[in-house]
């Protein structure tokens, strides 16, 4: 699967191969910049298998990527000099027990880039880099930066975010939300079944 990227007015989603367009949050606090934004992203779900949860409330099923699949995030800046990524930390939106009907189905996969591995389970949530790497980062309008994210779990259903922190060239702090489909609509997800299922 190949990542495609689409023009916007602040950064693009591109999940399975399918191109989204979406919005990236710059938060609003006292000590993170405001506006505008330095940093655009392109997000690509890499998985090697689904799992098929039913929604009896909408009478449908939901193809949920199976812990293990990689989220690959591209970063990038617009700007003339250069900006430190300084770290990149992911948020829970929720988890629950796995539906007992749910079921995998097989699906190929991609190679990975740059891997960190994300463990949904515990209680404080860290990339942890599987190689001789880690933050701080520096990326230029020429230089990015890609994040292959392979997300576990084990008997749950997650939803989560990625909150990527940064310092611009002129020393002012920001931070840009990431999602799977964009901030205030939907979030990464990622299912395991029981050990053993």
């Amino acid at each position: 699967m190949t990542s495609s990227v689409v023009a916007w007015a602040g950064g693009v989603v591109v999940a399975a191969g399918t191109t989204i367009a979406t919005n990236l949050l710059v938060k609003a606090a006292d000590h993170v910049r405001r506006s505008p934004p330095l940093l655009t992203a392109s997000v690509e779900t890499v998985a090697t298998d689904y799992i098929v949860i039913p929604d009896p409330g909408r009478g449908t099923t939901d193809l949920v990527p199976e812990s293990g699949h990689v989220v690959r995030v591209t970063v990038q800046t617009s700007s003339t000099g250069a900006v430190v990524l300084s770290n990149a930390v992911p948020e829970i939106v929720s988890r629950q027990v796995i539906d007992p009907g749910a079921a995998r189905m097989t699906h190929q996969g991609v190679i990975d880039v740059r891997p960190f591995d994300l463990r949904l389970d515990k209680r404080r949530l860290r990339l942890r880099p599987s190689g001789a790497w880690d933050f701080p980062f520096k990326i230029t309008s020429t230089e990015p930066e890609v994040l292959a994210i392979r997300a576990h779990t084990v008997g749950h259903d997650v939803r989560w975010r990625l909150t990527l922190q940064w310092i611009g060239p002129d020393g002012s702090a920001g931070e840009t939300v990431i999602g799977a489909a964009g901030v205030d609509s939907e979030p990464f997800r990622t299912a395991g079944l029981p050990r053993g299922a």
